[in-house]
């Protein structure tokens, strides 16, 4: 119960993060990192709280779309994220990737928040990057950057 509850915590703690601009922005960079290497074009929030993020690649890129607003067969398609711990609003966002005609889907999530989660292949994704992972609950000491992010 403790290491659920600990999970509980850290998620709340990453959306909390994400409410200061500069990690935000920080975290925008990354995803947007992500999306030019994996050569997505559009983009797709797994999760209500995903979609600020989204957002906030969108206004910082001019080549990406969002999946919501556009989608032409054959795309390349990024998910995005902000916490995964069993892979299911990542498995549901690749299902409508799919059935809206994506080629190839790639996640992206910033911090795992479980040491087993569901791989690619279980989230129905091509392929699944994290950013960061959450192997101790506490906020921000010695393990992350400047910007709130963990390394």
């Amino acid at each position: 119960m403790g290491d659920l509850l600990a999970a509980v915590g850290a998620a709340q703690t990453n959306i909390d993060r994400l409410a200061r601009p500069d990690a935000l922005r920080a975290a925008a960079e990354e995803i947007s990192k992500v999306a030019h290497a994996s050569g997505a074009q559009a983009l797709l929030a797994a999760s209500p709280v995903a979609e600020r993020l989204v957002g906030a690649v969108l206004s910082i890129t001019d080549d990406l779309v969002n999946l919501d607003s556009y989608l032409r067969g054959n795309q390349r398609v990024l998910i995005v994220d902000v916490n995964f711990a069993s892979g299911t609003a990542v498995a549901q966002a690749a299902r409508t990737a799919r059935n809206a005609g994506a080629q190839y889907i790639q996640a992206a999530v910033l911090h795992q928040l479980t040491p087993v989660t569901a791989g690619a292949n279980a989230c129905g994704v091509d392929d699944l990057v994290v950013l960061s992972d959450e192997d101790h609950a506490d906020d921000e000491p010695s393990g992350s950057t400047s910007s709130g992010l963990w390394w």
